[in-house]
């Protein structure tokens, strides 16, 4: 989510350290060491990380998800005929089945999780409630088994709250060790009912020997209250 409403360290898309720390996308690149690195890009939006993705692996295989209709639309034209890039209309989560979506005004905002009607955060960025669309669901796991994926370099999580149900749809392949490097965002903020947390996904992610690389889009309030994150996990 490309929310702002503070102030960015690191950011993603603009040298801030005028070359004094490597770019998020070359910290990527380095820790994953291929150039053909098969990535999971989940909560691709319209493909603005798919691009990015393309441009630094250069021989990469992109599984991408969205479960949004007007986005995945955008995403497929861009890159549905792409021969490194599968897309997928679908959100991952936990469990296969279906799932209500709660809808933002701001479409990446969308979450499987609701939204906190109290959050300031929130108010000022004039992001609320939508209503909700029904969404497809699979899990991690059960489509790296119908697709023959037998290993994730890069597996990127950016859904809005919902990146602990990821990961325990994804505990056959983290405990078979078979997922390198995780990026995962982190909304501490109460933009939603449950509060993302690093105690939430270490829980997940430490017991297969991940351990915190990195850090960058940091959005901090003009307060000093951390907003969001991505994190980046390697094995050790």
């Amino acid at each position: 989510m490309s929310l702002h409403g503070g102030y960015r360290l690191l950011a993603s898309d603009q040298d801030l350290t005028g070359g004094a720390i490597l770019m998020p996308l070359q910290i990527l690149r380095e820790l994953v060491g291929r150039p053909d690195a098969v990535i999971f890009d989940v909560g691709a939006s319209s493909g603005h990380s798919v691009e990015r993705f393309l441009s630094v692996f250069e021989r990469a295989i992109i599984h991408s998800f969205e479960p949004q209709t007007a986005a995945f639309s955008t995403l497929h034209h861009r890159f549905g005929a792409h021969p490194g890039v599968r897309v997928n209309n679908v959100a991952l989560a936990d469990r296969i089945g279906i799932a209500d979506l709660h809808r933002g005004s701001y479409h990446e905002a969308s979450s499987l999780l609701a939204f906190a009607p109290d959050s300031w955060w929130g108010k000022s960025q004039n992001v609320s409630a939508d209503g909700t669309i029904t969404v497809a669901l699979d899990t991690i796991d059960h489509y790296c088994a119908e697709h023959a994926v037998t290993t994730i370099d890069l597996l990127k999580l950016d859904v809005q709250g919902a990146e602990p149900e990821c990961l325990r749809g994804a505990q056959a392949m983290l405990a078979a060790g078979a997922v390198r490097v995780v990026q995962v965002e982190i909304i501490l903020h109460g933009i939603y009912e449950r509060r993302g947390s690093f105690a939430a996904i270490e829980a997940l992610l430490a017991p297969h020997g991940f351990h915190l690389v990195t850090l960058f889009d940091v959005t901090i309030a003009p307060r000093g209250e951390i907003l969001q994150l991505d994190a980046v996990y390697a094995r050790e």
